[in-house]
């Protein structure tokens, strides 16, 4: 073979291409095409011998379909010197003889870039995981938008193309994470009840415990929280509860809240209305209605007042012990306590305090109230005795010094008819005799205690005994029926007493009512 059989080639397209004769005993002018998306061109060597020659596609380098499907067809296309382009073979054989050809001429020959059929549909799948793939898209276009996905999260996804022939294999599974991004919106916000508010020092009343729970952050930690009071806007940590205070009593705010991150700040909460309690109520006054010996009656407040919320006031009245701690002897919504089992004379401290709806309010003042000395005993009736001549003697019970401070006795008299008792004695001692009496005349004796306050020199007369009466009558002496006997049983006489001469009356009514009775029945039964 001399130089000048040696073909030239001309690559013109994706694949390499090479150029190769083939052995000596193949006749002469044949070439080997061994790559299919290819351009060649020849120049026959030899005009007499050559006006065909034999193109081959080598099964080694037999590409594979854009689809993944087998390739089932070939096409070859020469062109001729005038640029003229026509098919020369199409068919399933890997080599082709062409013919009439002219000798030194150059034809150039090549596979079409559309070995197969074009692909009629693309198929994307996209879920979370492999499990969860659906198909979002199919068909022709290159590219394809996805929305609404979630932040900072992981995707996969996988894609399929089809022709007329079918659908291909799937690609390699793909994945993808969005970027991070703001916050969502808190969900939960409230204000914590009563019960929470006992850990925290403030006043319901100037303040509000707020509440919430963390939103999702989207890939990126929170770093803060925006309330919004509406004329002003609070920042607080990555917290989930705030104590807002310095607040108004009595007042409605409207909030709402806002997560933060690095990215920026999240959409707003939904608005809550909360409102602050009133002002705990202030104490009464404390008063002291009635003092005794043993008691003290303690008043306050206005028990007639049509205040707002006054049906729900509750108050708590404490005493100072021996230990000066203050301890709790009432509680309720009465304007009124008697503080019982006292000691006369004494000094007791108290204060008061107020608690509504809005909580308790502080402790009143100390107040201060002594009972008054106890007032002395009431003594029984006095026995009178006769004596010689116009003369008798009363005698009545004795009473013990009362707290250091001694006791006199005081001795009325009432004469006949008179209306008025009229005192005939006052001292130390528990006798006196009267002289000078009048016969058939009545005469009512009645004693009273009096106790000699040294501290303050006041004297207090405690209630006069029953009366005990006494007729002088020639010789006789009518007496009570508690009176001491005589010496001489022959001179005495009794005379009852008013209790005992009221049930005496008493006693003659029961009687004839019961005689009444007895005889109104005898007749109506005739």
């Amino acid at each position: 073979m001399n130089a000048s059989a040696v073909p030239q080639t001309d690559r013109k397209a994706h694949g390499p291409a090479a150029l190769a004769f083939p052995s000596p005993d193949w006749p002469k002018g044949l070439i080997t095409l061994e790559a299919s998306h290819s351009s060649l061109s020849t120049i026959l060597p030899d005009p007499l011998s050559c006006a065909s020659l034999r193109v081959s596609q080598c099964s080694s380098d037999v590409p594979a379909s854009e689809s993944g499907c087998e390739v089932s067809e070939y096409s070859v296309e020469m062109t001729e010197p005038e640029e003229v382009a026509s098919e020369v073979y199409h068919g399933p054989e890997l080599e082709c003889t062409v013919g009439n050809l002219l000798p030194g001429t150059v034809y150039r020959f090549r596979s079409p870039e559309s070995s197969g059929a074009d692909i009629s549909e693309y198929r994307l799948e996209w879920g979370e995981d492999e499990e969860s793939l659906e198909l979002i898209y199919h068909g022709t276009d290159t590219g394809f938008e996805i929305r609404d996905l979630l932040p900072a999260a992981q995707y996969c996804y996988r894609l399929q193309a089809a022709n007329q022939a079918g659908a291909g294999p799937y690609s390699e599974l793909g994945l993808c994470q969005t970027p991070a991004s703001a916050p969502d919106p808190v969900s939960t916000l409230c204000v914590l009840e009563e019960e929470t508010l006992t850990a925290y020092p403030d006043s319901p009343s100037v303040c509000l415990v707020l509440n919430w729970e963390e939103p999702c952050n989207n890939g990126s930690e929170i770093l803060a929280y925006n309330i919004d009071l509406g004329d002003t806007t609070i920042t607080v940590g990555s917290t989930t509860t705030h104590v807002l205070k310095d607040l108004l009593p009595e007042t409605t705010y409207r909030i709402r809240i806002q997560a933060v991150n690095e990215i920026g700040a999240g959409p707003f909460s939904q608005f809550i209305k909360a409102k602050t309690r009133p002002l705990p109520p202030l104490p009464p006054r404390l008063e002291c209605a009635a003092a005794g010996p043993q008691s003290l009656k303690l008043r306050w407040g206005d028990s007639n007042a049509k205040m707002h919320g006054a049906d729900d006031m509750v108050y708590t009245l404490q005493l100072e012990d021996r230990n000066k701690r203050f301890i709790s002897i009432y509680r309720g919504p009465s304007h009124t306590y008697k503080v019982q089992r006292l000691t006369e004379f004494t000094c007791y401290s108290f204060r008061i305090q107020a608690t509504s709806e809005a909580g308790e309010g502080p402790c009143s003042e100390t107040y201060t109230f002594s009972t008054t000395k106890s007032f002395p005993p009431t003594i029984k009736a006095p026995r009178v005795t006769q004596l010689e001549g116009n003369s008798c003697e009363i005698l009545w019970e004795t009473v013990p010094p009362m707290k250091g401070d001694p006791v006199n006795y005081i001795l009325q008299v009432l004469v006949g008819r008179e209306s008025e008792y009229k005192q005939v004695y006052k001292g130390e001692e528990a006798t006196f005799q009267i002289s000078g009496l009048q016969t058939n005349t009545d005469y009512r004796f009645r004693v009273c205690v009096c106790r000699r306050c040294l501290d303050t020199s006041q004297e207090l007369s405690g209630a006069f005994s029953p009366s005990a009466a006494f007729v002088l009558q020639r010789s006789e002496v009518m007496l009570t029926g508690d009176m001491g006997s005589l010496d001489d049983p022959k001179m005495k006489s009794m005379m009852p007493t008013d209790e005992q001469f009221a049930a005496l009356i008493v006693v003659g009514f029961a009687t004839l009512s019961i005689l009444f009775a007895f005889i109104l029945q005898y007749f109506l039964m005739k």
